[in-house]
C-alpha cells in the first residue's frame, strides 16, 4: 500500500478515499480485523501526500481520509507524526477542495487534532466517531478503550472547539449480554447527544473473535426491534437538525442528475458523506458532476436537504 502502485478509482472522478494506515491495534472483542490484517501500520507522510497530489491531478476535489482508526496515525512511525501534522500538510495542497475524516476513535481525539480541523478551511467540519455503545458494561465487554464519561467528554470537546460540526456515529445493538436497561441507557444517550447522522447495526457473530464465545445472546428479532427503535428516534433528531439549516448557505458538491421535479441535480454539502448520509436535491442550471457551488437550503425531510443555487 503506497503511492507507487497505480490507483484504480472505484469512486466518481471528483471524490476519492485515501487510506492512511492498514490494520488495527484496538482489539475490540467483536472484530476480526486485527487477526486478519495485523496491527496498525501507518503510511509515511510523504507517501500519502504523493498519492493525494496524484489524485488531484486526476480531478479529485474531495479527499476522504480513512483507516480502521485514523486517530492512531503515526504512532508506529519514526518521529511519530500525528494526524494533525498530516492534515495540515494535506490542507496545503493545491487542487484539494474538501478533506473529509472518517473513523476517529472517540477517546483519542486530542485538542491538537480538533484545533487543526477548526482552523483549516479545507477540512470539512464533519467527524465520523464510532462509539458503538454508551453503557460501561457493554463497552467493557466490547473491549473498547475508555468509557461513557470519556465519550461524553469527547463530544463536548468537539462541539466546543468546532461549534458548527456535523457528527456521525455508529452503534451496535444486541451485543451479547445487552439487557433492556443497557439498551434504554443507549436510547437515552442518543436523545441526549443528538448526532447529525447515525448508523445502527445489529450484532453479528464473527468466528475467531472473543465475543463469538459469549453465551448470553440476544434473539435476532429483539436485535432488530432495538435497531428500529434507535432509527425511529434518530429520524426525529435528523429532521429537526435539517430543518434548522433552512435559510443557510453552504457549499455543495454536485454528483449528478435528479429525478425530483424542479430539483434537477443531486449533491452533497460538507455535512454529508457519500453513501452513508442523506443527500441534497439542488435547483439550478448548467451544472455537472464535480462542480462545487454555493446554494441556499430551502427545505428538508428526515435525512435529505433541498437547496437552490445562490
Amino acid at each position: 500500500m503506497d503511492a507507487g502502485h497505480p490507483r484504480l478509482l472505484l469512486t466518481p472522478s471528483y471524490s476519492a478515499y485515501l487510506k492512511i494506515a492498514e490494520g488495527c491495534s484496538n482489539h475490540c472483542s467483536y472484530c476480526v480485523i486485527p487477526s486478519i490484517r495485523g496491527k496498525a501500520r501507518s503510511r509515511k507522510v510523504d507517501d500519502i501526500l504523493t498519492e493525494a497530489e496524484l489524485l488531484t491531478r486526476r480531478g479529485v476535489k474531495e479527499i476522504i481520509i480513512t483507516a480502521q482508526d485514523i486517530t492512531a496515525y503515526g504512532r508506529d512511525l519514526k518521529g511519530k507524526p500525528t494526524l494533525s501534522d498530516l492534515l495540515k500538510e494535506l490542507a496545503s495542497l493545491q487542487g484539494i477542495r474538501w478533506v473529509r475524516l472518517l473513523y476517529l476513535y472517540p477517546t483519542s481525539l486530542t485538542g491538537d487534532i480538533l484545533q487543526t480541523i477548526a482552523e483549516e478551511e479545507k477540512i470539512c467540519k464533519y467527524l465520523d466517531i464510532p462509539i458503538q455503545h454508551i453503557d460501561d458494561g457493554i463497552l467493557k465487554a466490547m473491549n473498547r478503550r475508555g468509557g461513557s464519561e470519556q465519550i461524553r467528554k469527547a463530544i463536548v470537546d468537539v462541539r466546543t472547539i468546532i461549534p458548527d460540526v456535523a457528527l456521525r456515529t455508529s452503534i451496535i445493538v444486541g451485543f451479547p449480554g445487552e439487557t433492556r436497561m443497557n439498551f434504554n441507557r443507549l436510547l437515552a444517550f442518543i436523545r441526549e447527544a443528538r448526532f447529525d447522522h447515525l448508523g445502527v447495526f445489529t450484532y453479528s457473530r464473527e468466528e475467531g473473535t472473543v465475543a463469538a464465545s459469549f453465551t448470553s445472546r440476544i434473539s435476532e428479532k429483539e436485535r432488530e426491534t432495538r435497531r428500529q427503535l434507535l432509527m425511529e428516534e434518530q429520524a426525529i433528531i435528523s429532521w429537526e437538525i435539517n430543518h434548522s439549516l433552512i435559510g443557510s448557505s453552504q457549499e455543495f458538491l454536485i454528483e449528478g442528475k435528479s429525478n425530483i421535479p424542479h430539483f434537477s441535480f443531486v449533491g452533497r454539502c460538507r455535512r454529508q458523506a457519500p453513501e452513508v448520509d442523506g443527500i441534497t436535491y439542488v435547483k439550478g442550471e448548467n451544472l455537472v458532476p464535480g462542480d462545487i457551488v454555493n446554494c441556499k437550503i430551502t427545505a428538508n425531510n428526515d435525512y435529505d436537504l433541498f437547496a437552490e443555487r445562490s
